[in-house]
């Protein structure tokens, strides 16, 4: 008779996602914020990187909070407010989120900070897991933009991309770090939420 083998919990590997911390975290969520600039002059604390979504376009910048608390994106762009959909300011220690309400006239905003003290309320200690997800394209030459961003261009194709980074690398990605919650009647784990970390040069 064959010995049956002993099954493996996943749970019980030492190390089964070699990039889970314990993170505490404090999470802030506003409703109907009407004017971005001035809940931004209240709440950023920091310079970010900027990702924005809108109905015509996607692209990356900066909210650069030492001057004055300017957005600069790459060819000295600005953008029209009628037409966002969301915006991400992220750095690696808090992201803030504004994203449309449903009636396209005001925003919610959700602002995640990681690593605060312990002292403050509604803190809880959770697990998070950092990935990477490659962004298309190499880096090419663009002497129209300055030395804080660098163009990507997909071989073969009219698709181009323009990040927020001061790192020289052929290839880039994005940093994701998302929150995993329990469910206290099941028991079952699950990411409750997400946030933008960074844009890091990729080794391929």
């Amino acid at each position: 008779m064959c010995e049956t083998e002993k099954l493996k919990n996943f749970f019980e590997e030492e190390n089964y996602l070699d990039t889970v911390e314990n993170r505490y975290c404090h999470r802030k969520d506003y409703t109907d914020i009407n004017n971005i600039r001035e809940f931004l002059s209240q709440n950023a604390k920091n310079s970010y990187k900027v990702f924005l979504r809108a109905f015509n376009e996607i692209k990356f910048g900066y909210y650069n909070l030492e001057n004055s608390g300017e957005f600069s994106f790459p060819y000295g762009e600005e953008f029209e407010e009628k037409y966002i959909i969301e915006i991400r300011l992220f750095n690696e220690n808090e992201e803030i989120l504004l994203q449309k309400n449903d009636d396209m006239s005001s925003y919610k905003a959700r602002i995640i900070i990681d690593d605060v003290d312990k002292d403050v309320k509604d803190i809880q200690k959770i697990i998070t897991v950092d990935d990477a997800s490659t962004l298309f394209g190499k880096r090419t030459i663009d002497n129209r933009i300055n030395g804080d961003f660098v163009k990507l261009k997909e071989s073969g194709r009219k698709i181009s991309l323009t990040i927020p980074s001061e790192h020289r690398a052929e290839y880039y990605a994005l940093i994701t770090r998302s929150y995993i919650t329990f469910d206290e009647k099941t028991g079952q784990a699950g990411i409750s939420y997400y946030r933008y970390l960074d844009i890091r040069p990729e080794v391929k």
